[in-house]
């Protein structure tokens, strides 16, 4: 092998198991004790869930800040996100507040789940002088619209009674008048990194498709449906726009809706904010890997519709360097995602989730060994 041997690793988080960071740290490892003097570029990802915070700290591109916050069901946690002095721009992860990670399986309910905490992130990053705040959107355990949220920031939601209302997805339908937005508010440049495109209701909706893992069942998927029905509505009442059909809208519980309806957020696809703002195509370009390395917890047929690894094999291609994808899970045949070398799964033998997720570490190191000795 050359010494000139150069990998960049880009890898997304395994949900639940291993961080981007991690994946890399262990590449990093496993390539240099193989071939010690390859160039190894670690660019950790995130498409706006988990991670997206430490991709930009990683790269050197902003300052981590820490403060405690509430969780998804007001209890006190620590949080981080990073803050670019020079652009008075912060990057914030709304699922280190309201995130699943944050409660256990059994207390999942996002009747009484809410983001609040999330809007307390934001205030502290507007408190530094922020005037853009860029808010990641996944891995929510909220269906609150981002209420709770936009409550923290300071817009009274009101009661038939002129009271405010509490917090969570079960008190959307008793909300009668959204009060009037702090002017500092509509001030801010609001960027939501998302890469879902389901609307805010229906079929496809928040509710019924990302509802289940935060708790959602038969028995309140009515309540909250309605409620984020009267949500829209209320929304379009005050500024005079449709959220409902929004396309990205249903993100987070219905965060984005809240955000795009009031304060004017855009949304754009957190694979492509990462790669303006780490310059990620400009270093594939210069750079002329011999190989890259990607992957998350999952690859299947849905891996090719815009999921973070797909963008890297696509830059790969562009650039004509070929891309390794790295998995938990692999459901679908290598013929599915061509724009891939290959694909290897770490499981390597029959396992439970359980076994695979307490093992991941030791899985991805002995299956990267594997695939660098095959490389080399």
């Amino acid at each position: 092998m050359p010494k000139s041997f150069r990998v960049l690793l880009a890898p997304d988080s395994f949900k639940g198991s291993l961080s981007a960071i991690q994946f890399c740290e262990i590449a990093t490892q496993v390539i240099h004790s193989i071939q010690p003097d390859a160039l190894v570029v670690s660019r950790p990802m995130s498409d706006g869930g988990e991670g997206f915070v430490d991709s930009f700290v990683f790269a050197g591109l902003a300052e981590q800040q820490t403060l405690w916050t509430s969780n998804a069901l007001g209890r006190k946690t620590k949080a981080t996100f990073a803050w670019q002095a020079d652009s008075k721009t912060a990057i914030i992860e709304m699922a280190q507040a309201s995130g699943l990670p944050q409660i256990r399986q059994e207390e999942r309910n996002p009747l009484q789940t809410h983001t609040y905490g999330t809007g307390q992130i934001i205030q502290a990053a507007l408190e530094l002088g922020a005037k853009k705040i860029i808010l990641g959107l996944g891995g929510s355990a909220t269906n609150d619209g981002g209420a709770a949220a936009l409550q923290a920031l300071g817009i009274p939601l009101l009661n038939s009674k002129g009271k405010s209302v509490g917090l969570g997805g079960q008190v959307l339908a008793q909300i009668k008048e959204i009060g009037d937005i702090p002017a500092h508010l509509l001030q801010i440049e609001w960027q939501l990194a998302c890469d879902v495109t389901n609307p805010l209701l229906g079929e496809h909706g928040a509710t019924r498709i990302f509802g289940p893992q935060k708790g959602v069942t038969e028995r309140n998927f009515d309540t909250l449906e309605k409620g984020l029905a009267n949500w829209a509505t209320l929304i379009e009442n005050k500024t005079g726009k449709q959220v409902k059909d929004i396309p990205g809208a249903g993100a987070a519980g219905g965060m984005a809706a809240g955000f795009i309806g009031l304060l004017n957020a855009q949304v754009t696809p957190g694979f492509d904010i990462l790669n303006e703002r780490l310059k990620l195509e400009t270093l594939i370009a210069e750079k002329e890997f011999d190989y890259i390395l990607t992957g998350e917890g999952r690859m299947d047929e849905q891996t090719r519709f815009g999921k973070l690894p797909m963008r890297i094999a696509e830059l790969g291609l562009k650039y004509g360097m070929p891309t390794i994808g790295i998995c938990g899970s692999l459901t679908c045949s290598p013929d599915d995602l061509p724009e891939f070398k290959a694909l290897f799964s770490i499981m390597n033998h029959p396992m439970s989730e359980m076994e695979a997720l307490q093992n991941t570490p030791v899985l991805l190191k002995d299956t990267l060994t594997s695939v660098i000795n095959l490389i080399v």
